[in-house]
C-alpha cells in the first residue's frame, strides 16, 4: 500500500469512528431528554381530574402518556383545565371504578371511550 491510500483509509476511518459517536451522543442525549419531557408532563397530568378519570376507568395513566401523542395528550388536558362541569366530575370521581358510559358530561369523553377501546382490544390479542 503506498502512502496516500493510508492516509485516505485513515481519515475515513476517523471520519466513520467521529460519526458513530456523534450518532450514540446525539440518541442517548434524546433519550434522557425524552425521559424528562414525560415525566414532567406526568407530573402536570397528575394535577388535573382526567389522571383521576383515567384510574376510575381503568386506564394505565403510564400507559396513555407513552402511547398518546403529545398534542392529544396536551389537548385533552387542556379540555380538563377549561371543563365548566367540574361539580358533576367530582361527584362521578368520588367512586374509585366508574363506568365508560357515565362520562357524557366529560369534555374528553370520545378520546375516553376510544381508549378505553384500544385497551380492550389489546388485552383481547
Amino acid at each position: 500500500m503506498d502512502t496516500i491510500t493510508m492516509i485516505v483509509g485513515g481519515a475515513l476511518v476517523l471520519l466513520v469512528t467521529g460519526f458513530t459517536l456523534r450518532l450514540s451522543y446525539t440518541i442517548l442525549t434524546n433519550l434522557i431528554n425524552g425521559r424528562k419531557f414525560h415525566h414532567k408532563l406526568e407530573q402536570e397530568f397528575s394535577r388535573l381530574r382526567l389522571s383521576n378519570m383515567l384510574a376510575a376507568l381503568g386506564i394505565s395513566k403510564k400507559d396513555y402518556i407513552y402511547q398518546n401523542s403529545v398534542k392529544d395528550i396536551n389537548q385533552q388536558m387542556q379540555n380538563c383545565s377549561d371543563c365548566s362541569n367540574t361539580d358533576e366530575c367530582d361527584e362521578k370521581l368520588a367512586d374509585s371504578k366508574i363506568d365508560i358510559t357515565d362520562i357524557e358530561f366529560c369534555n374528553n369523553e370520545a378520546d375516553l371511550k376510544e381508549l378505553k377501546r384500544q385497551q380492550a382490544h389489546a388485552l383481547a390479542e
